[in-house]
C-alpha cells in the first residue's frame, strides 16, 4: 500500500470513529493534523514543518494536487 492511500484510510477511520470519541469529524481531523504536525516537527525539526504547511496550504489556495495524492 503506498503511504498515501494508506493515509486516506486512516483519514477516514478516524472520520468514521469520531462520535465514539465525542468528537466530530472536523475535530477528528483537527487533532489528527495537530498530533501529525506535532510528530514530524519532532522528526525533521520545526522549521521543515512549517515549511511543509505553508506548502500545503498553499496549494489549497491554489487547487493544486499532486498525482501522486490521488493513488
Amino acid at each position: 500500500m503506498k503511504k498515501w492511500s494508506y493515509a486516506k484510510d486512516a483519514v477516514k477511520e478516524a472520520v468514521a470513529s469520531a462520535s465514539d470519541h465525542a468528537a466530530d469529524d472536523a475535530g477528528m481531523l483537527e487533532a489528527l493534523i495537530s498530533v501529525a504536525l506535532t510528530t514530524l516537527a519532532e522528526i525533521k525539526g520545526g522549521d521543515y514543518a512549517k515549511n511543509f504547511i505553508d506548502y500545503e496550504t498553499s496549494s489549497l489556495a491554489n487547487a493544486h494536487v499532486d498525482i501522486q495524492r490521488l493513488t
